[in-house]
């Protein structure tokens, strides 16, 4: 298929205080059309950029990826052109549109692309993003899932099931007017609004640990926990909405009511009041450093730290809050027991885990053990032996130049590796969702792969290696696929395990979509 460019806009953009001081922008548009099955799926898989992705009732992808570059100078923009690729893997099955850029930015330049798509309204579609300003999504029967670090998300006329997880940001869903599905808002740090016809019949699961609940619907609740509840919107029965979020609060509104006008819920059932958080003492002051030299050890009960640079091995752990730490030259250890994990690049072996909330690592030079009781994992690079194990959320690797072991109870996992990487060792374990493994053509390795399902039209396995051996048997009334055979001659064991969804090994050998150079 040929890829076809419409135009190259070039701006050059005075900035800062000085007229001296010049930035230059460019901003490129690659336009595609590609066909695809009714019941395909479509991947996009942003670092920085604003998506937005409309079903209609054509049978093709239409898509306009615009990648814009900011710089100090022509040369640091041509640099930003050359580095930031944008990928597509796939056929009429399915397509992958991702984004390849430096793991470490750079401080001459910016880049960011943004994908519009109008795809069939059938399809399944995810959203793997780590910073955007919004994520859209209109008008889709198939199943969403978007899995989100910054950035706001906005689900629109979703008939199918839906899945989002965001870290730092709010969250959207307007109800279609019919055909509501099952349905899961997370958030750490956002809030969550839910705007639902009047006339909607849900089951309604909600959890928030710091914020407020909020509703213009007449509801019963009974609480679920120490910070939970659940209770049936206007008839019992009908399709389920989980919202949850740890910092932030929840809004439930009927179509034609404003957030205004919204009671708490503990007031409107006060035979069942709605739990609140319980009194945690909390240290004064959270902790804000621009540079420690040195080993680093800190522990609080209850609270923040942030922390740019750790010339040194470090020892950090809370009871209940965010960490973040820019690089950090010696071995990590990092614990929270309630809040979020955000790391830069560690030099040295890291062993990182959370009870509760989202883990995000840009680079992990010697490997090491990344956890989390419930939340997404998001690894940028990694060059030794890494396990990532979650109880219930996505993980990504984005490149890994070493062996990978990921687990989740519930979730997708992705694995790109590099494409230097000729063969490594992978054991990727879903128990609910699927697993996608990105390698190059020329990867070998050896091939054991499970998929167990009550949809074998659905969930099945797909490869762009041929040749392999497929068995097919039933086991407790579900459909179990195992899959075997070598890849270029065999190499290091690629264990894959999918329940209650698919397996896909794809390869880089996709058409690039930035194969022009501006002129």
């Amino acid at each position: 298929m040929n890829v076809r460019r419409l135009f190259v806009v070039l701006a050059l953009t005075l900035t800062g205080a000085s007229a001296l001081a010049k930035e230059v922008m460019v901003t490129e548009s690659f336009p595609q059309e590609l066909p695809i099955n009714g019941n395909g799926s479509v991947v996009v898989n942003s670092l920085v950029g604003n998506v937005e992705i409309h079903g209609t009732s054509e049978g093709i992808v239409s898509l306009v990826a615009e990648k814009t570059v900011r710089g100090v100078d022509r040369d640091a923009v041509k640099e930003g052109q050359r580095l930031t690729e944008l990928r597509m893997n796939g056929d009429q099955r399915g397509y992958m549109f991702s984004t390849l850029a430096p793991r470490i930015p750079s401080l001459r330049w910016t880049s960011s692309v943004r994908y519009m798509l109008r795809v069939p309204r059938t399809i399944d579609v995810k959203i793997i993003s780590i910073a955007s300003e919004r994520i859209l999504v209109d008008d889709i029967r198939g199943s969403v899932t978007i899995t989100n670090v910054h950035g706001n998300v906005i689900l629109k006329s979703i008939t199918g099931p839906s899945f989002v997880d965001s870290a730092n940001g709010n969250v959207l869903f307007m109800a279609p007017q019919h055909g509501l599905s099952n349905t899961q808002l997370r958030s750490v740090n956002g809030n969550i609004e839910v705007h639902a016809p009047s006339h909607a019949n849900f089951q309604w699961l909600g959890e928030s640990v710091r914020g407020d609940v909020r509703t213009t619907f007449p509801v019963r609740l009974r609480p679920v926990g120490n910070n939970g509840f659940r209770g049936s919107v206007n008839a019992a029965g009908g399709p389920t909405i989980t919202t949850a979020t740890l910092m932030g609060s929840i809004f439930v509104i009927q179509n034609g009511t404003q957030i205004a006008s919204a009671k708490p819920v503990r007031i409107m059932d006060s035979n069942v009041p709605l739990p609140r958080p319980q009194a945690v003492a909390m240290s004064s002051e959270p902790v804000v450093r621009e540079l420690v030299q040195g080993f680093y050890a800190y522990t609080t009960p209850m609270g923040s730290i942030r922390i740019k640079e750790i010339r040194g091995a470090a020892r950090v752990s809370t009871g209940a809050g965010e960490i973040n730490l820019g690089s950090v030259f010696g071995d990590c250890q990092v614990i929270s027991s309630g809040g979020p994990l955000t790391l830069g690049e560690i030099l040295g072996g890291l062993n990182a885990r959370t009870e509760a909330g989202d883990i995000l690592v840009q680079a992990m030079n010697k490997g090491g053990i990344v956890t989390t009781g419930g939340g997404m994992i998001s690894l940028l690079y990694t060059n030794g032996p890494t396990r990532l194990m979650s109880g219930g959320g996505d993980i990504v690797v984005r490149q890994a130049s070493a062996s990978v072991s990921a687990e989740t109870r519930s979730g997708d996992i992705t694995i790109t590796l590099d494409p230097s990487s000729k063969s490594e060792r992978i054991s990727a374990k879903t128990s609910k969702g699927n697993v996608l493994l990105n390698v190059t053509p020329r990867f070998a390795g050896e091939i054991d792969a499970t998929v167990i399902t009550n949809d074998p039209d659905t969930n099945r396995f797909k490869s762009d290696f041929p040749h392999l051996s497929v068995q097919r048997d039933q086991i407790g009334g579900k459909t179990r696929f195992r899959i075997t055979g070598k890849v270029n001659g065999g190499g290091e064991k690629v264990e894959l395990y999918a329940e209650d969804g698919g397996i896909q090994i794809t390869t880089n050998s996709g058409l690039p979509i930035s194969v022009l150079a501006p002129r």
